[in-house]
């Protein structure tokens, strides 16, 4: 096999034109296929980093449990079922974050919209601000005051305030009764209503006074967990540890997934559960890739559309590596002779034209890998001043490229594989011309 392997590079080196237009036909191909899947691949990651950032975790905890006045309030209690789940965990997990939420009306003068905003401990939460798309205003004093507020862009509109100007939060506290009081804008973001993400950000502390909280409470306990691929059986542990007797005798079928205006699941409560109290606290846990599964369903489709361009290249491909390995077997006409005279078998013919097959694609394959990772390095390492509504697609403001290893196995088997197809014909064709004929040929 290394005397046909030998004399299959041979051939293909002599002729360096031809070999150069063939591989540089492969490498154009696979040039494209990676870069398309790296591109996606890390505007699904960016996506998701700050979409995690935005929401304060990677898996998300809410507890809902009933009053004494047969009121459903969503508050998380000290509990030491939770408690000995996140110590047994705790190697899984890199940060918390615990936050409030309401949706209430926000006032300004004589207009007022409703809008979700999230309670959050700002010093804790420097992934966030990060994240944040500031348009305009600064968030440099939002550690050090609590009566601040972040507000998208498009709320900011609605209501015509300008940032430095007070608006008036009017809500329910978590037992019914009526609440008002009053924020600064801090400052105006990106909305990314598109995407399911539209929020405003105050501080935990005083959205807990508004709803009758104490400032240490909270509704929410979200986690960042240290490895995202194994985010689902995280949040499946937490799942069914949390999941009381009472929920596993009912054999009720998980709530589906409401992704909410900013993001994140309001858990949907039907009429039979309202009028069916318990005791304790319930819980429903749920991860970034359920959020994710809308986005990750788009990005699929231009993958599909990535790939089917790709095939249509292979096939563009193919019908050169035919032609040329017909041109090829004739050209070499008596030379074949020549080795099947000196006892050459059918076989090791035949495969000789294969393994040139397989080291154009080969070398192919390489070329565009390499020549997609220096167009990676170079596109990545800028950055780009674009509009804030893209910089969510961004990771502070690069392009990310992100490319599975698997990927480029199976591309890169998938070119070998039309390499050999292609050229399977012109080999058999060559491994069966007769000796003495191709000796005595002209050609």
């Amino acid at each position: 096999m290394f005397l046909t392997m030998k004399v299959a590079f041979r051939n293909i080196s002599r002729q360096k034109k031809r070999s150069f237009l063939l591989a540089g036909a492969i490498a154009f191909g696979m040039l494209a296929i990676t870069l398309m899947n790296a591109l996606t691949g890390g505007v699904v990651g960016n996506i998701r980093d700050n979409f995690s950032h935005a929401l304060g975790g990677h898996v998300f905890i809410t507890g809902r449990e009933w009053t004494d006045a047969g009121q459903m309030i969503m508050k998380i209690r000290s509990d030491a079922n939770l408690d000995r789940l996140l110590e047994e965990n705790a190697s899984q997990i890199e940060a918390f974050t615990r936050r409030s939420q309401a949706m209430p009306s926000l006032i300004f003068g004589s207009q007022q919209t409703m809008h979700m905003v999230y309670g959050v401990d700002f010093s804790e939460e420097d992934k966030l601000l990060d994240s944040l798309v500031v348009t305009h205003g600064s968030l440099d004093e939002l550690g050090s005051k609590d009566d601040l507020i972040i507000l998208p862009q498009p709320v900011g509109e609605r209501l015509g305030v300008e940032v430095g100007e007070t608006i008036l939060i009017r809500l329910e506290t978590l037992t019914g009764q009526q609440n008002v009081g009053e924020v600064k804008v801090a400052a105006f973001i990106e909305d990314q209503e598109e995407l399911g993400l539209s929020a405003a950000y105050t501080s935990r502390a005083y959205l807990n006074t508004l709803l009758g909280m104490d400032s240490h409470e909270y509704q929410m306990l979200n986690m960042f967990v240290t490895d995202l691929d194994f985010v689902e059986g995280f949040a499946r542990t937490f799942r069914e540890g949390l999941r009381t007797l009472e929920e596993e005798e009912e054999e009720e079928a998980e709530p589906a997934v409401t992704v909410t205006v900013a993001g994140m699941p309001l858990d949907p409560m039907g009429e039979q559960e309202e009028l069916t109290p318990w005791e304790g606290t319930r819980y429903q846990v749920m991860n970034i890739n359920q959020i994710m599964e809308a986005v990750e369903l788009v990005v699929g489709v231009l993958n599909q559309v990535g790939l089917v361009i790709f095939l249509i290249l292979l096939v563009v491909t193919m019908v050169g590596i035919t032609n040329t390995f017909r041109m090829m077997m004739i050209e070499r006409t008596k030379e074949i002779g020549t080795m099947r005279a000196f006892g050459m078998h059918q076989k090791q013919v035949k495969r000789i034209f294969l393994w040139e097959a397989v080291l154009l694609g080969l070398l192919g394959c390489m070329a565009g890998l390499v020549l997609s990772g220096v167009f990676a390095m170079v596109v990545g390492s800028l950055s780009l001043n674009t509009d804030p509504s893209l910089q969510f697609f961004l990771n502070n403001g690069k392009i990310t490229f992100s490319l599975p290893i698997g990927s480029v196995f199976l591309n890169t088997a998938l070119v070998v594989f039309t390499s050999l197809l292609a050229a399977y014909w012109p080999a058999r064709a060559a491994a069966k011309m007769s000796p003495m004929k191709a000796l005595s040929s002209h050609t």
